[in-house]
């Protein structure tokens, strides 16, 4: 027997938009799934706090660690643009026409497993310069009252741990 005013057709609809919302959550996750795998591959850089002080007597850029992660030495890039130039050098390149010396202040051992943590300071030595007006690395010349832009780059990510500017 069947009732006056029952809705037995309202059912269906319902039914139908729960399995839409159902097939539409399952796909989202599959996607997120799948897109969350691309991202997981990559290493994280140390970020540092650092301050560069050059210092034209003695042909030398001072790099202060002040806090953040520690790194080595040997993972490191220094990049120096000043105008158009830019040049850039690692521990392999002391003792070259690059620079002559980046070690860690201090420390006259071996700088390929030397440590920089907050409160150590390392520097870079110029190949060439007069101690008074300007330093060369490489071919880079960068002459007294110029904007020097400093990075020092992790080698293996190519990802910036610290930056900055300073004037000769």
């Amino acid at each position: 027997m069947k009732q006056t005013g029952s809705s037995d057709h309202a059912v269906s609809p319902v039914v139908g938009v729960m399995l839409m919302l159902a097939v539409t959550v399952m796909v989202a996750a599959l996607v997120s799934t799948y897109a969350g795998g691309f991202s997981g591959g990559s290493e994280k850089s140390p970020q540092s706090s650092i301050r560069a002080t050059p210092t034209l007597l003695q042909d030398r850029i001072y790099f202060e660690h002040n806090g953040g992660d520690p790194f080595m030495l040997s993972s490191v890039r220094v990049v120096l643009r000043a105008n158009d130039n830019t040049t850039s050098f690692s521990v392999n390149d002391a003792g070259s026409t690059l620079v002559s010396a980046f070690r860690e202040v201090g420390n006259t051992g071996s700088t390929s497993d030397t440590t920089i943590q907050a409160g150590d300071t390392f520097f870079v030595q110029a190949a060439n310069g007069d101690n008074q007006t300007w330093m060369k690395f490489g071919s880079m010349i960068l002459t007294n009252n110029t904007r020097i832009t400093w990075l020092i780059v992790d080698k293996e990510t190519s990802k910036s741990i610290s930056s900055g500017s300073f004037y000769l």
